[in-house]
């Protein structure tokens, strides 16, 4: 018998020295009696100088007391030691109903993650990164000023941000922007639009899946783009669309900050930052059963409210010069004052995008050396509701400058519900001044 305990304690001596985990065991006293060289080179202690020493004495924020006191199994625990990084599980040890020690498995995963960040440094090299910074977000008007400045200090930040306005409006050109303004920088930005795929094709793209877990799943599996997206942000555009069923994964996210993929049975920790953008009522939505409330709240940490272009007439000539200088050479083609002021009486129903293409469609129209045609039949497509339509709006025929500006007061005292402080200070004027206008109001 002897013979027989001795040979399977070499055994077992064997597998502790090839181990490329650290193994380190201890007394019910806490004393170590067991300390392989995986351990050693982990911790920088000699096997020989820890051998016999108290736990505390070679490694002071060592867990092993802690088990011996709670008797507790602790399985897979991320630890920081020193320039390193580990996965520890812990166990007490029980002979015939008694404490007898406990022992530690410690696997070293620093180059692990070294090689993690590495491949997703790559990833941002081949797409995932942002390209607008708040400085390049153009508008000086008071309510743009207003929010720049809010995106600022929620760059500075890392709770969960929600983006709320019009579609058109540059919602994702604010969230790349604050993306490069926060500390997450270096790290990946994924965007993702979560109307435009399926239910289950948007499941396996956001959370990944594993090898065979559906039909022509890819062999190896697949990172979803929470994966993707580790040390970085997540852009989740249309989240008022997202599914319910999807809803609740998203919020088990938000809460323990690890993703499961699809067929998979581990969870994986993400660090990632979640913007979330909405052209729709999300408290109508949950009013409705569209939308969980408890994910809104989950979302809606930090909330970015981002204006409608008829909110701000007044950013529309640095917008028109903005984009003229993207397509052609600045100070090739120029935009009368008049156009501008025609182009501010209409109320952009597709924001800033309907804009850009407005001006986009009249340069391809236009010859070299001709003015810009913006209000011809074939440039000028109103995509404003009848309802709302004036006849009066830009068109063709020429109206006087007081027709316009008697437009634009009419069209901003009705979106203001009659509401004079709004009104004038939408049109950058004294209230008394308004009321004198429009006294004189045909």
């Amino acid at each position: 018998m002897n013979e027989n305990l001795e040979k399977e304690i070499e055994f077992y001596r064997k597998i502790m020295e090839l181990s490329h985990s650290g193994i380190a065991g201890v007394d019910n006293e806490g004393r170590i009696i067991l300390f392989n060289q995986a351990a050693a080179d982990f911790l920088k202690v000699p096997v020989k100088e820890a051998i016999g020493k108290l736990v505390t004495e070679v490694n002071p924020a060592a867990g092993l007391s802690k088990v011996l006191e709670e008797k507790s199994v602790q399985r897979d625990q991320l630890r920081k030691v020193g320039q390193r990084t580990a996965i520890i599980s812990r166990a007490p040890i029980h002979y015939k109903g008694e404490l007898i020690g406990a022992i530690s498995s410690v696997r070293d995963i620093t180059e692990l993650q070294q090689y993690e960040e590495t491949f997703r440094r790559k990833m941002i090299h081949q797409g995932l990164r942002a390209k607008f910074s708040l400085d390049q977000i153009v508008g000086t008007s008071k309510r743009m000023e207003r929010l720049i400045g809010l995106a600022e200090k929620y760059a500075a930040a890392d709770s969960t941000l929600l983006v709320q306005g019009e579609s058109g409006t540059g919602k994702e050109m604010i969230a790349q922007g604050i993306h490069i303004a926060s500390r997450r920088k270096g790290g990946p930005f994924v965007a993702v639009n979560c109307a435009a795929l399926p239910e289950s094709l948007l499941e396996s793209e956001l959370f990944g899946y594993e090898e065979g877990s559906f039909t022509g799943a890819r062999k190896g599996g697949k990172a979803g783009l929470f994966e993707m997206a580790h040390k970085g942000t997540i852009f989740l555009d249309e989240i008022g669309e997202l599914p319910l069923l999807l809803q609740a994964r998203l919020l088990r996210v938000l809460q323990e900050r690890e993703v499961m993929r699809i067929g998979g049975s581990k969870m994986i920790p993400v660090d990632v930052r979640i913007i979330a953008a909405t052209n729709r009522n999300l408290i109508q939505l949950i009013h409705e059963g569209d939308f969980r409330e408890d994910l809104y709240f989950r979302l809606a940490v930090l909330v970015l409210k981002v204006p409608s272009l008829r909110e701000r007439l007044e950013d529309i000539p640095c917008l028109v010069e903005s984009f003229l200088k993207e397509w052609r050479k600045a100070g090739s083609i120029q935009v009368t004052e008049e156009d501008i002021r025609r182009l501010q009486t209409y109320t952009w129903p597709g924001n800033i995008r309907e804009l850009k293409n407005l001006l986009e469609r009249a340069l391809v129209l236009t010859e070299d050396g001709e003015p810009l045609q913006l209000f011809n039949s074939d440039v000028w497509i109103s995509a404003e509701h009848p309802s709302r339509a004036n006849k009066d709006q830009p068109s063709d025929q020429n109206i006087s400058e007081e027709e316009i500006e008697d437009l634009r007061i009419k069209r901003i005292l009705a979106e203001e519900d009659g509401h004079i402080g709004k009104a004038a200070s939408r049109l950058g004027i004294h209230r008394s001044t308004l009321w004198r206008k429009l006294k004189n109001l045909k």
